[in-house]
Formats: structure tokens, sequence, C-alpha cells
């Protein structure tokens, strides 16, 4: 596996759990409470999401709602969609020193996504940056 098909497994599975949790977004109460929010005052229908022990944390919880992971997710995969366009255009020979410094850069950058996945088991040390 290379570091894109392991950054590419890792986005599949969050964005998996992101989907398997969304709905409404997410707020934290001042109880430490962190509920979906329907956005309608009126409308009871929020549910229960998690019991934090203190604000800080359940604002926390609530900024990483699903909806937020999606969109890191998004994001993510459009840096790979470029690294491997951009990697496509090298491998045919169009190569200029402006085309592999970018090149570094991005590769850079790959590793640095792969970070928080340090602890996968799938993860290869020489990815670190």
């Amino acid at each position: 596996m290379d570091l894109v098909e392991f950054l590419r497994a890792r986005l599949d599975r969050d964005e998996q759990m992101a989907r398997a949790c969304s709905g409404a977004p997410w707020r934290a109460a001042p109880s430490g409470t962190v509920s979906t929010d329907t956005g309608d005052p009126s409308d009871d229908s929020s549910s229960h999401v998690a019991t934090a022990d203190n604000d800080a944390y359940a604002e926390h919880i609530a900024r990483h709602d699903p909806s937020r992971a999606l969109a890191e997710v998004a994001a993510k995969r459009q840096i790979l969609d470029d690294y491997e366009k951009q990697a496509w255009i090298l491998g045919q020979g169009h190569r200029t020193p402006e085309l592999d410094a970018a090149r570094s850069v991005r590769e850079a950058v790959l590793r640095l996504l792969a970070l928080p996945y340090a602890h996968h088991p799938a993860y290869q040390e020489e990815w670190r940056p």
C-alpha cells in the first residue's frame, strides 16, 4: 500500500463513520451535553449525542460534527486528486524545476495528512515527515 492508497482508505473510513452519524448539526449545551440541532427552537426532536465532563469538551465534540468531518474528507480527497494529477503529468515527462519543486511540497503535504493516522497498523514510519 502506498501513501495515497493509505490516505484514501482512511478517508473512506472517516466518511463512512461520519455518514453513520450524520443528520442535523451538533450543538453543545451549557450542561455539557451535545445533541443534534434542528435549527428550529420550537422543535423538540433533537437527539442526544454525548455528555461531556465540561463545556469545553462539549464544544469540542459539537465542533467536530459529521458535516465538518465530511467537509474535511472532501477537502483532503481534492488534495489527493490534485497530487495524482500532477504526478501523472510529471510521469509523462513534463518536467520543469518548478514542477519538481511543487511535487516535493505536495509530497510533504501528503505526509502531513497521514500523520493523524500514524497509530493505524498500516501506517509506515517512512511516511513520517
